[in-house]
């Protein structure tokens, strides 16, 4: 099969001295500069034994994937490869052209400063408005310092994108919106006149530090392009495939509008039609998953078409309705698996992706490994983070994704719809000014698996940007081509090609857009929205403040006691409550602090195993072997399931498990070959597993000399009590499945040897 070869930007703390077809590390060919050629994607990177610091803030802000490159390997001088360490950054500002003689020619994308006289009104403000909108995420991660590197930010049309983070430490000047106000009054010479009276009174008022929040500064510059943008026009047209696919037995994929081609003209805030595009994919392995995708497309199709004739939905109102809509799918579908008294992988559910316009802007939203892809007329990008455990790994600053996915089951799913309750839900929802041409390609993974896209956008997408050719023919050829190149899953695929024609704007006026910006700024107007979810699903709409007038002025003291006696009253009761709610094994929130990532690390990868995955009868599994996922941990075999009360709950922190009373005192060897021979749930509703021991690595017996299994080397342990006695092949006893996702890996395909006693 065709391999995807990627160009990398290779940066470092010096000047990149190697000289263009350089072979660096017997891998990486250096076309010019600092982009690099990976000559070998079908090897994966060496694993990093260390996880340099600079790089956790890339991981940090992998939900930043339209606008931040992700890491794929480090280089160290060490190894004599290069002078200087390098870092690689896959999905960077890289564009590229097809010569005449037809090969691909690599080139960075310009930077703001270069493309800013060239932008239109509409698009300069909304580079400073991804740039307000980058500012929080950054300054958390310690690096907001980048978005005043003016030359480091590249743009592709309309899409602001990092060439590389640059550390706050290392600023000379203060990193502050302050500073950032007199960056972008080095940009007011060249704006354009329908702006430049506006844009200098909002240099202002950053320096003034009348604006002093980015959530303000967002919710004005979101105003201003609406108000401009009312006299933008733009075609839009869309449609969507989807098919069964060679081997699959059925097709529990779904999409919208199926094999009909929509198209509308949008003017300003007219429009009687909702542009909607939808992509589900029922999860492989559960059962019924084409009714968990077809429900979903149902619900949110009712849903999200009812924003026609919305008054001027601006991003907060619009995403608050996405919410909305995804938990009312989510509940739809669990509502049925709970009916139908459905249970672990037996539960059917859904990915989704889709796209919605509302002027001026596209939104998407995503939930699963389903994709959505943003095609310009040089270059591809992937703009939705898959919801799996790679990537998680990643985003908590754990590992490269580029490791993580070769982990096993590091492509399994930690979210999708229907699997559990709304609040367990964190969609992501991302917005895009229309006022560019492009193409917006959502897919399953029947076609993205293995870099397809990245292979066939410059062949199938790219004249649709560039107006040449239909998006029905195109979406029955990557059918096909998913088809051919990959054929092992249900393919669905969804187009919508944006079309903005010459517009006339209208001057902005020199004072604030937004009716709040320079008061007190209530929650629903000028600050970003925030999802509030019930314990039982429904969205709650958060209350806006009102400010007191001046009349109503308290004294301090009373305000304060107050506050206090507020405060305890609603912890208390806080309290009360979530005691008597039932333990969900819901995901936290990202980005987490580093300070709690280590803390939450444990109970965060068991509830993740717990939920996307059941043990089954008849899988074989190795003790010992840690992934980057999990630590190991010794394993002891039990006589019979704990009843309740039974259950002697250690200390995790001293790498002890979960026992019952009546152990039978015996460990597993680690390395030992384990195979599933039945489950079952005590009364305490604990799952428990009966485990048979196949085969240890000294054979089939203690008394025989140690000898090669056929299987990975295990990792380290804490050191066994040697009194206890170690079982031998053959014998068998009860766990805890929570205890067997810590303490032993998954095995695929286990060779004789390893099956040992379990051959039969």
């Amino acid at each position: 099969m065709p391999l995807h070869y990627r160009f990398l930007l290779a940066v470092g703390d010096g000047a990149l001295t190697l000289a263009s077809g350089s072979l660096v590390a017997d891998r990486y060919w250096v076309w010019f500069s600092n982009i690099w050629l990976d000559t070998q994607p079908e090897i994966s990177v060496v694993p990093l034994e260390i996880l340099p610091r600079f790089v956790v803030p890339y991981l940090r802000l992998s939900a930043q994937l339209q606008h931040v490159p992700r890491p794929f390997t480090v280089l160290f001088p060490e190894a004599g490869a290069v002078p200087e360490t390098v870092l690689l950054l896959d999905a960077a500002p890289i564009g590229s052209s097809i010569t005449r003689n037809g090969e691909v020619e690599p080139f960075l994308l310009p930077s703001l400063i270069a493309a800013w006289i060239e932008g239109s009104a509409l698009q300069q403000l909304n580079w400073l408005r991804q740039v307000a909108h980058l500012w929080a995420p950054l300054a958390q991660e310690g690096v907001a310092a980048t978005l005043l590197q003016m030359e480091g930010l590249k743009v592709d049309h309309a899409l602001l994108r990092l060439s590389q983070l640059t550390f706050d430490i290392r600023s000379e000047q203060p990193v502050t919106l302050v500073e950032l106000g007199r960056r972008w009054q080095d940009l007011l010479p060249q704006a354009k006149p329908e702006i430049q009276p506006y844009l200098g009174w909002l240099v202002k008022a950053l320096i003034q530090q009348d604006i002093a929040s980015a959530d303000v500064l967002v919710a004005e510059l979101d105003q201003g392009i609406r108000t401009l943008a009312a006299g933008l026009s733009v075609a839009v047209d869309w449609v969507a495939y989807t098919d069964q696919g060679p081997e699959r037995p059925r097709n529990e994929d779904a999409c919208y509008p199926e094999a009909q081609l929509h198209q509308v003209q949008l003017v300003g805030q007219a429009g009687m039609e909702v542009p909607l595009l939808l992509v589900c994919d029922g999860i492989g392995g559960h059962e019924q998953g084409n009714v968990a995708s077809q429900t979903a497309i149902e619900v949110l199709v009712e849903e999200l078409q009812s924003l026609t004739g919305h008054p001027e939905p601006g991003p907060q109102v619009v995403e608050e309705h996405i919410y909305r809509a995804l938990a009312l799918a989510n509940d739809a579908i669990a509502d049925r698996n709970n009916d139908e008294q459905r249970s672990a992988r037996a539960r059917m559910g859904t990915t989704v992706v889709l796209a919605l316009v509302h002027f001026p802007y596209v939104s998407i939203a995503h939930l699963g490994d389903s994709r959505a892809y943003r095609i310009s007329d040089r270059t591809c990008y992937q703009i939705t983070l898959d919801d799996d455990i790679a990537s998680r790994e990643s985003r908590l600053g754990y590992t490269l994704y580029q490791e993580a996915i070769q982990v096993s089951n590091g492509g399994a799913l930690i979210q999708a719809l229907g699997i559990g309750h709304s609040d367990q839900l964190y969609p992501t929802v991302q917005h895009l000014l229309l006022d560019d041409p492009t193409v917006l390609l959502l897919c399953s993974d029947g076609l993205c698996d293995y870099d397809r896209v990245e292979m066939l956008w410059r062949h199938h997408l790219l004249p649709l940007v560039l107006q040449q050719g239909d998006l029905q023919t195109t979406g029955q050829e990557l059918i096909h081509q998913a088809n051919q190149l990959n054929g092992h899953d249900n393919v669905t695929v969804g187009l919508l090609r944006l079309t903005p024609k010459p517009s006339t704007y209208s001057p902005l006026s020199a004072e604030a857009q937004h009716r709040s910006v320079l008061g007190s700024p209530s929650i629903a107007d000028a600050q970003p929205s925030t999802r509030l979810v019930a314990p039982g699903g429904n969205l709650v709409q958060p209350e806006p403040a009102v400010a007191p007038t001046a009349k109503a002025r308290l004294p301090w003291s009373l305000l304060l006691g107050g506050a206090v006696l507020v405060a305890l009253g609603t912890g208390v009761a806080s309290w009360i409550y979530q005691l008597r709610q039932p333990q969900a094994t819901a995901m936290v929130s990202f980005p987490l602090p580093l300070s709690l990532v280590k803390v939450q690390a444990n109970s965060l990868e068991t509830m993740t195993w717990a939920v996307v995955e059941t043990i089954q009868v008849g899988s074989f599994w190795q003790t010992g072997n840690a992934t980057p996922l999990r630590r190991p941990q010794l394993l002891e075999l039990s006589q019979s399931p704990a009843s309740p009360g039974e259950a002697d709950t250690t200390s995790e922190a001293e790498g002890a498990v979960s026992t019952p009373a009546a152990m039978s005192n015996e460990l597993v060897p680690t390395g030992s070959i384990l195979k599933v021979v039945s489950r079952q749930t005590a009364a305490d509703q604990t799952t428990w597993v009966r485990l048979q021991i196949c085969s240890i690595p000294s054979g089939v017996s203690l008394d025989q000399a140690p000898q090669e299994n056929d299987g990975d080397a295990p990792s380290a342990v804490p050191p066994p009590d040697l009194s206890r006695r170690l079982s031998s092949p053959g014998q068998s006893g009860w766990v805890l499945e929570s205890n067997l996702y810590r303490s032993a890996t998954f095995l695929s395909r286990p060779t004789a040897i390893q099956r040992g006693t379990c051959s039969s």
